[in-house]
């Protein structure tokens, strides 16, 4: 009983590891957020190569708005954004802003889904995510993060191999 206990845990999908970022800006009352690593997996699609790029949704928590209130909830919402790293980072495109959740201080919550973009293979790229919290009428605070870690996978769908520091085609391995 037991050894089946540990193989089902060994066997058990790992969750994405939070990822080491930096904090590009932030203003106004947020709550907290994990950002986990994001992916670059390389592509050959007939005669062209592709790195698709993307990120998880991050978890957040609401906002603390009141004192001693943990039961007052936020809405949040979030942002994807890809950069060019050999350009100081500057975005070449924007996702959607995501639909909003409502989530307490106390609270954990993300989003399902994965966010990605289809991108020249010869490219180096970033992702920076910005994310909002907004109370029923006007925003009330936002933080924006730079991903420092992707995992690649290369076009036999091999991998994760890395941490690497931005999506490039990553031929290391």
């Amino acid at each position: 009983m037991l050894a089946a206990a540990a193989t089902a845990l060994l066997v058990a999908p790992q969750a994405a590891p939070a990822a080491p970022v930096d904090v590009l800006g932030a203003s106004g009352k947020r709550g907290a957020a994990i950002v986990h690593q994001a992916r670059c997996k390389y592509g050959v699609f007939g005669p062209r190569g592709v790195l698709q790029v993307g990120a998880r949704p991050p978890v957040v928590r609401g906002a603390n708005t009141r004192r001693r209130t943990r039961r007052e909830r936020t809405s949040v919402r979030y942002r994807v954004y890809i950069t060019n790293v050999f350009a100081g980072n500057t975005t070449l495109v924007a996702s959607e802003w995501s639909g909003f959740i409502r989530v307490r201080q106390s609270q954990r919550r993300t989003w399902p889904g994965f966010t990605s973009f289809d991108m020249e293979w010869r490219g180096n790229y970033g992702v920076d995510i910005r994310i909002e919290w907004w109370n029923s009428k006007r925003m009330i605070g936002w933080r924006a993060y730079r991903i420092n870690s992707f995992q690649f996978y290369d076009q036999y769908n091999a991998g994760p191999f890395g941490p690497i520091s931005s999506c490039y085609k990553y031929t290391n391995y």
